[in-house]
């Protein structure tokens, strides 16, 4: 997957290409976001409050998307129960994707996101002092699935997504905080500090790729969404 050109390119219809529209969600709140504690690959329910936010959300998706061609979620409890409740608004098929779970986050997962800091503040000063290359590169702990390997595996799953929808054609992937990380931190070259993927954030681009070259992407407009609780 490209990061975006700097130029103008020629229009989609001269190159032959079709444009899809994506919708990257994070799932709505659980009780171990609301306790603060890391989840990774631990299979939590959504909380009271997050099935509020996805209805909420899904409302907001409705408005912006007259027709959606599906719906892909991970396969964790949290994703599933919120791309259930975006289905119903949408009028539209979900398909599991186990490809855009969460990756494993090793000890992290059940500790408490200000333990995590404090008991390994070494680690993170290291990482903070990384390059954008050397980041994507670089796990938690030995064994662990890198950044660049999250978004590479997610990126696999939307390219099979696209190779059979028409020009046009929105969709929608239900998925994880470190999963949006890493895909746009791989996709526009900077890890996005400025940017929060909180439990409801979706994020919308246009994909414009040739029609049988959907890992050579040409173009991609991005604009975030909050929606406010």
């Amino acid at each position: 997957m490209k990061r975006p050109a700097d130029t103008q390119p020629s229009s989609p219809e001269k190159r032959g290409e079709k444009s899809i529209h994506i919708y990257m969600c994070r799932h709505g709140t659980t009780t171990w976001n609301l306790a603060k504690r890391w989840q990774g690959e631990q299979d939590t329910e959504l909380a009271p409050e997050g099935i509020a936010q996805a209805e909420a959300t899904g409302k907001t998706l409705a408005a912006r998307i007259s027709s959606c061609s599906g719906i892909y979620t991970s396969d964790l409890k949290r994703a599933k129960a919120t791309a259930e409740i975006y289905a119903k608004e949408l009028a539209c098929d979900v398909t599991v994707e186990p490809r855009l779970r969460e990756p494993s986050l090793g000890k992290f997962e059940g500790m408490v996101k200000s333990d995590i800091y404090s008991q390994y503040a070494d680690l993170f000063k290291r990482m903070a002092e990384l390059s954008q290359v050397e980041r994507l590169d670089e796990a938690y702990f030995e064994g662990l699935e890198t950044p660049a390997q999250t978004s590479s595996r997610a990126e696999a799953a939307a390219a099979d997504v696209f190779r059979d929808l028409p020009d046009g054609a929105t969709v929608l992937f239900v998925t994880h905080s470190k999963v949006l990380e890493a895909v746009l931190a791989k996709v526009f070259n900077k890890f996005y500090e400025g940017v929060e993927t909180t439990p409801g954030a979706f994020f919308h681009w246009t994909y414009r790729a040739a029609s049988n070259e959907l890992t050579h992407l040409h173009k991609i407009d991005c604009h975030d969404f909050q929606v406010e609780q």
